[in-house]
């Protein structure tokens, strides 16, 4: 059901250009204690060996390392890193991460021309692509599975998704979703690739492409008023089916269905909040988390122990932008304030980050998926 097929489509439909579009470079490969046979491409090959008694043939790559490689008698949960680059024992998935250089970017969408900027945080440099128009919804991620977002949106009036691929900025599009739906893409089946699906409010339905082989599940979780806040909060690398309920007077529930530990159901907030789930605390697990508009307070219960702490970032007005956009593993406070095009970032492990970027108009990207 899901072919990436190129459509051919007339420019006045998409209004595709690019701007400043600098082709990425692959970094030497290197590492800790070893010695090279032959030289290791970026894609993997050649021979490596090493005095403590090992060789071997079709080596790990750049694009590759990290992760869980085996085959042809030898199994490895590592490869080879660029200098200075931290090994991990999985690679994570850090949103709105253009470059793959695992920290969020700063992007914006400007709908009234279509164009989306970001600033790749590997090099400080603006990149811009003409893609969309003013009635389209955001939905990016990496559905190519590169490890870099792909600039992606959703349109409500044809159900259609457009997709540009960052390896080489082709695009794709399908029909997945109708007028009414939300999207709400990730990666629900663990494969490393975004999955299209959208929400469908009017009865209370998901509907997601899983990647991984093509089908389509389709699951009835929530009920009318409920607003989609999907996000890993079990730890087991595939996004989870969750809405949050503003209930009015009597407070927010989230209900959360965990593809591994099973239900979990809470009540936190209350319905003039902004929920803003992520991994706060650095365990591998979302936190649920909202953003109080009238006070710029966030909140955040520790997936660890179920504990909260607050703290004051933000104020009426603006909009809420999580991400990683230090890389360490932890979501950052951020925000985006309108009438400056401000950006304010509590970055988690090296203070507080202020910049301009976009103009009064522009949809901050990171807070597309903020109900």
């Amino acid at each position: 059901m899901f072919e990436m097929i190129r459509k051919v489509l007339p420019l006045f439909l998409l209004g595709i250009s690019f701007f400043l579009l600098d082709p990425s470079e692959v970094p030497a490969q290197s590492g800790g204690q070893f010695e090279l046979g032959e030289s290791v491409i970026a894609s993997g090959g050649g021979q490596s060996s090493s005095g403590g008694g090992f060789t071997l043939d079709a080596t790990v790559g750049q694009p590759v390392a990290g992760s869980q490689s085996a085959g042809g008698g030898f199994a490895l949960l590592s490869g080879f890193w660029a200098v200075g680059q931290t090994p991990i024992a999985n690679p994570r998935r850090v949103p709105f991460d253009f470059d793959g250089d695992g920290k969020t970017d700063v992007s914006i969408f400007r709908p009234t021309v279509g164009e989306w900027w970001y600033r790749r945080s590997s090099d400080l440099q603006a990149f811009a692509a003409q893609f969309g128009s003013s009635s389209d919804r955001i939905a990016s991620g990496d559905f190519t599975g590169d490890g870099r977002a792909d600039i992606a949106f959703w349109r409500p009036s044809t159900g259609e998704w457009f997709i540009l691929r960052s390896e080489d900025s082709s695009f794709f599009s399908f029909p997945f979703g109708a007028l009414g739906d939300v999207p709400v893409p990730a990666d629900y089946d663990g494969d490393g690739r975004a999955d299209p699906a959208i929400f469908r409010p009017s009865v209370s339905t998901w509907f997601i492409i899983r990647s991984s082989d093509g089908g389509t599940t389709i699951l009835q979780f929530g009920a009318a008023g409920d607003r989609p806040v999907p996000a890993d909060y079990d730890g087991d690398e595939r996004c989870d089916v969750a809405i949050w309920r503003p209930n009015g007077t009597s407070g927010a529930e989230w209900w959360i269905l965990r593809s591994t530990a099973g239900l979990l159901a809470l009540q936190f907030g209350v319905a003039t909040d902004r929920a803003v789930p992520g991994d706060f605390t650095g365990d591998g697990r979302a936190d649920v988390a909202f953003w109080r508009p009238a006070s710029g307070e966030w909140f955040v219960v520790r997936s660890e122990d179920s504990s909260f702490f607050a703290f004051p970032f933000g104020a009426t007005g603006d909009i809420p932008v999580p991400g990683d956009y230090d890389g360490d593993g932890k979501f950052d406070a951020g925000i985006f304030r309108p009438p400056s095009a401000d950006w304010f970032i509590q970055q988690s492990s090296s203070g507080t980050l202020i910049t301009q970027f976009g103009f009064s108009t522009d949809r901050p990207v990171p807070g597309a998926f903020v109900p």
